[in-house]
């Protein structure tokens, strides 16, 4: 039974702003299809996604994926920047860190029906002359922190070690060189991540496929 690699979160999971693979997703489909054919990556991020997002598909949309091709599985998660954000005041964040938490625990919890391989990716840090506010949002209200992702990214460190869920950090991985507009990475930023995800996805493929 073939390995498919599902991978959910936002933007930067989507690929945005890699002007030369398309994105740290693609990178790691192009390294599988060369080097093992028998992993296939599927990426399921959307733009501007959070963990609401990604809950409401799993509870709705997952099971129909299974159904249709019932492989065997790895959860990778990379989500939370866009659930720290806000809008114009501080008290005006997407999503809050206790319902972040919630959320966090109720995709561990249907994932878990699914496969016992998880993966968590931390946050990465942000160019805050570009991003409070940030510069390439259409309403110039939306505005990201490091001192919130900071306080995101710990909980989502946090909620792994309890449910013994593999999480790999990137928090400090990017430069601002590294990043397109002060958020998302441009392709050096990307390469950098897929280099850093690529052996840790490759030791839990090793023990469990």
């Amino acid at each position: 039974m073939m390995v498919k690699i599902l991978v959910f979160g936002d933007s930067i999971a989507w690929g945005a702003f890699d002007l030369e693979k398309g994105g740290w997703v693609e990178r790691l489909k192009i390294y599988f299809f060369k080097n093992n054919k028998d992993v296939f990556v599927q990426n399921l991020a959307v733009s501007s996604n959070d963990t609401k997002g990604i809950k409401s598909f799993l509870e709705n949309d997952i099971k129909k994926i299974n159904e249709i091709e019932p492989d065997e599985y790895v959860f990778l998660f990379l989500i939370g920047g866009n659930d720290c954000r806000y809008i114009e005041k501080k008290e005006n964040k997407i999503i809050s860190i206790g319902e972040f938490e919630k959320n966090l625990k109720k995709i561990i919890e249907i994932s878990e029906q699914y496969s016992n391989k998880i993966m968590f990716i931390g946050l990465t840090n942000v160019d805050e002359s570009k991003t409070t506010p940030f510069l390439g949002s259409t309403t110039k209200s939306e505005f990201y922190e490091n001192k919130d992702i900071k306080e995101y990214n710990k909980l989502i460190q946090e909620v792994c070690k309890e449910n013994n869920i593999h999480f790999i950090p990137l928090l400090d991985l990017l430069s601002k060189e590294d990043l397109y507009d002060g958020l998302h990475p441009n392709s050096e930023g990307h390469r950098k991540i897929f280099e850093k995800i690529k052996p840790e996805l490759n030791k839990i493929l090793e023990k469990n496929v």
